[in-house]
C-alpha cells in the first residue's frame, strides 16, 4: 500500500522503528505529531513510514547530504522473537525446520517462492582453497565468484532473492573442490556444506543432521554480521560485497566463531568442571560460558532445543549426550545459564566427527540466507543511512 508520501506500515513496525511502546505511539497521534489511517480487514492502525523515519532521524548535521540515523529506528521482517520462540517471517522455527528441505526453508527466509538451482562458477572451478584455513574459505570462495560474475553489482532485489542460494552453491563447490562433490548432489546446499568440511555428502544421516541445525542458523535479526552487511547495502554494494562485510562480523569469537569455543567444552575424556573454571576465570562472570545463555531467551534458546531434539533421534549419541548433560548441569549449578545454539551446533560437529572450525563455516553458509534477506531489505531503504553522529557536531 503506498501513499503519496510513502508506503504505510503497521502499528507494530512503526513503533520498533522509533524505538517507543504502542501507548506512546497513539499519544504521539493524539497531540497530532503523527496520523495514522485503519482500513478494513486491517487488526493494526496504518503509519506513513516516511513521517516515521523523519521522526527518527537525528537533525542533519551541516553540509550532510542524507539525514542521520538512530540506530533505534531499524525494523526487520526476516525474523523475529516472540514469547521464547524464533519466527522466520512469522513462521515458527519448528515449522520451517518440518519443510524438509534447506531449500524451502531459505524460501521462506528470502520472501520467494523460485525454485533455486546451483550454477557452477566454470571460471573459477580450478582454484584450489585448500591451503587456506577452513574457516578462511568461504569469504575468499565468494569474492572468487564475485570475479566471475559479470552482474556482481547488481541491486535489483528480486536479481539477490533468486541469486543467493547459486551465489551460495557457486562458493561451497569451489571450497569443497569440485571434482570432490558428486554429480547427484550438485543441488543440495546440505550436502554441499557437508563436503567442504570434510564430511561424506552420501551419508543421508548426516546431511539430514546438517539440515536441521543450517535451518536453525538461517537469520536472527539485526545480528552484528546482519548489521555489518546492511551497512554495506546502504552504500548499495552488491550482494558479494554485503556477505564479505557480514563474515568479517562472523569472525568474532563473541559471534559466529563462538561454536569453537563450545566445541572445546565437549571433547570426550576431558573433565567439563576443569573446562568451565577455566572458561569462567577467562571470561569472568559477566562473560559468561561458551555456549550457555542468550539474552534474548532467558527461558533456553529454542534454536538448541530444536537442533538437539534432531541430534538426539541419531543412533549412537547416548555418550555425546552424556557430556553435554553433564556440562548443561554443572553450568546450570554455576551461573544458571541454559545451553545455546553455539553448545547444539557443538554437539552437532561432535556426532559428525568434525573439527571445532566447522562452526563458524556452518554459521556462515547458514547465516548468508539471512544476510542476503537484509540486504533485499535495505535497498528498500534511503542509501547511506547508516552514519553515526557527533555529538559536537
Amino acid at each position: 500500500m503506498a501513499s503519496p508520501s510513502g508506503t504505510w506500515i503497521t502499528t507494530t513496525e512503526a513503533a520498533q522503528r522509533l524505538g517507543v511502546k504502542r501507548a506512546t505511539l497513539y499519544a504521539y497521534v493524539s497531540r497530532g505529531l503523527l496520523r495514522s489511517e485503519r482500513r478494513p480487514g486491517q487488526q493494526e492502525s496504518l503509519f506513513d513510514r516516511t513521517q516515521i523515519d523523519a521522526m527518527a532521524s537525528a537533525t542533519r548535521p551541516p553540509g550532510s547530504p542524507q539525514p542521520v540515523l538512530r540506530f533505534r529506528s531499524i525494523a526487520t521482517s526476516v525474523s523475529s522473537q516472540v514469547d521464547g520462540d524464533l519466527l522466520y517471517r512469522g513462521r515458527p522455527l519448528q515449522d520451517v525446520v518440518a519443510l524438509g528441505s534447506l531449500d524451502d526453508a531459505a524460501a521462506v527466509v528470502l520472501g520467494t517462492s523460485v525454485p533455486q538451482q546451483i550454477s557452477r562458477p566454470s571460471q573459477v572451478a580450478g582454484v584450489d582453497l585448500s591451503a587456506l584455513p577452513l574457516e578462511r574459505r568461504m569469504p575468499v570462495a565468494i569474492q572468487l565468484v564475485a570475479a566471475a560474475d559479470p552482474f556482481a553489482s547488481d541491486t535489483d532485489p528480486e536479481q539477490v532473492r533468486t541469486g543467493a542460494m547459486p551465489t551460495l552453491g557457486s562458493a561451497l563447490r569451489l571450497v569443497s573442490g569440485a571434482a570432490a562433490v558428486p554429480d547427484p548432489v550438485t543441488t543440495d546446499l546440505t550436502a554441499l556444506t557437508l563436503a567442504a568440511l570434510g564430511g561424506s555428502p552420501d551419508a543421508r544421516a548426516d546431511v539430514e543432521l546438517l539440515r536441521v541445525l543450517l535451518v536453525a542458523l538461517l537469520d536472527h535479526g539485526l545480528t552484528a554480521s546482519t548489521v555489518a552487511a546492511r551497512v554495506a547495502a546502504s552504500t548499495r554494494a552488491g550482494l558479494h560485497d554485503c556477505l564479505s562485510a557480514a563474515y568479517a562480523a562472523m569472525a568474532g569469537p563473541l559471534h559466529g566463531a563462538a561454536p569453537v569455543a563450545a566445541h572445546a567444552l565437549l571433547v570426550d575424556g576431558v573433565d567439563p568442571t576443569v573446562l568451565v573454571g577455566r572458561s569462567l576465570r577467562e571470561r569472568g562472570e559477566r562473560g559468561g560460558i561458551a555456549g550457555f545463555g542468550h539474552f534474548l531467551y532467558p527461558d533456553g534458546d529454542p534454536r538448541a532445543d530444536v537442533v538437539l531434539e534432531a541430534l538426539w533421534r541419531r543412533r549412537g549419541t547416548e555418550p555425546l549426550r552424556r557430556r553435554v548433560g553433564a556440562l548443561t548441569a554443572l553450568v546450570a549449578e554455576r551461573t544458571g545459564a541454559l545451553p545455546n545454539i553455539d553448545l547444539a551446533s557443538a554437539a552437532v560437529l561432535h556426532a559428525l566427527g568434525l573439527p571445532a572450525e566447522s562452526g563458524e563455516v556452518v554459521f556462515q553458509v547458514a547465516r548468508s540466507v539471512g544476510v542476503a534477506a537484509h540486504v533485499v531489505e535495505e535497498y528498500a531503504e534511503e542509501p547511506l543511512r547508516w552514519r553515526g553522529r557527533d555529538p559536537q557536531g
